[in-house]
């Protein structure tokens, strides 16, 4: 239920990642969605933001292992990344884990508290909010909060209980 699928991550690659592209995946977990995206797509770049530990060693070692050269993964809050490095944004409900019951969460290595929900949402959408026109953002299983007023849905695909969609800074 934490991962993204291998064939929404190639769809979501294409969607994303022209050439030379940097896509940034938002709370990238172990890594499924990058990896999956960067053997689909050589010619961008994915990088995957995490902050347990755990997770950035063992997405970078998956990485390493199937030859995904061009994914990689950095330990660090999303909030505190500068967002300008990157041309497009994968966002995956990443934030979710702190709502969910206790069975549906990924670990207990850092720490989940429901009144952080709102605060990372809203931090998310004030860096979407900064980014440059034509930044592209890709959800699935939405990120929790509206997207900026700047942003235009220019797809929405139907995969399994949800939906995949693109959106593009307009304004």
């Amino acid at each position: 239920m934490h991962f993204t699928p291998a064939s929404v991550a190639r769809r979501i690659a294409k969607l994303l990642a022209p050439p030379g592209a940097v896509v940034l995946d938002v709370g990238a977990g172990a890594g499924m969605f990058c990896i999956a995206a960067a053997l689909a797509q050589e010619d961008a770049s994915f990088v995957g933001v995490e902050w347990r530990p755990r997770l950035v060693d063992v997405a970078n070692a998956v990485a390493a292992h199937v030859h995904a050269h061009n994914a990689r993964f950095v330990l660090a809050d999303a909030l505190d990344l500068d967002w300008s490095d990157y041309d497009a944004f994968y966002l995956y409900n990443p934030f979710a884990e702190h709502v969910m019951e206790s069975p549906f969460v990924i670990d207990r290595s850092v720490e989940l508290e429901p009144e952080l929900y709102v605060p990372y949402v809203e931090g998310v959408q004030d860096k979407l909010a900064r980014l440059p026109r034509g930044v592209r953002v890709a959800t699935f299983h939405g990120f929790g909060g509206e997207m900026p007023s700047e942003y235009v849905l220019v797809t929405t695909e139907p995969y399994g209980t949800d939906r995949v969609e693109l959106w593009v800074k307009a304004r």
